[in-house]
């Protein structure tokens, strides 16, 4: 067990390291929403990778909880999404998609479509 949390406190060593630089691409906003306030860096693809700005972002508690599948009900505090998905940034991009599929919207999926047309392109 001692090994497993060993892991764990360098996964979240390394997670911090990217701190200064995820702060600067965000401009200490949330990457989704675009809020000023409390941030979290969030990891796409999680342990046991090591965590990378390709695909960590640093997000508000509210998207935390979206990302996590988590208060998807109201439609209207889910509108961020929708220029989200237009972002230049990668993680950012595979984020808002992330939330997208799980809201049974036609907006969403018009959303999804939008993001994988232009990512077609790239």
């Amino acid at each position: 067990m001692a090994r497993g949390l060993d892991k764990h406190k360098e996964y979240v060593d390394a997670l911090n390291l990217l701190g200064k630089q995820l702060a600067r691409r965000a401009k200490s906003k949330c990457e989704l929403s675009g809020e000023p306030g409390t941030l979290q860096a969030f990891d796409l693809i999680g342990e046991p990778t090591e965590p990378d700005l390709e695909h960590v972002l640093l997000v508000s508690p509210v998207v935390r909880e979206h990302l996590e599948g988590k208060n998807l009900e109201q439609r209207d505090p889910l509108r961020y999404l929708d220029e989200a998905v237009w972002s230049t940034e990668g993680a950012v991009r595979a984020a808002a998609v992330r939330i997208l599929e799980q809201i049974d919207a036609p907006w969403a999926r018009e959303a999804i479509e939008s993001a994988l047309s232009m990512s077609s392109y790239e």
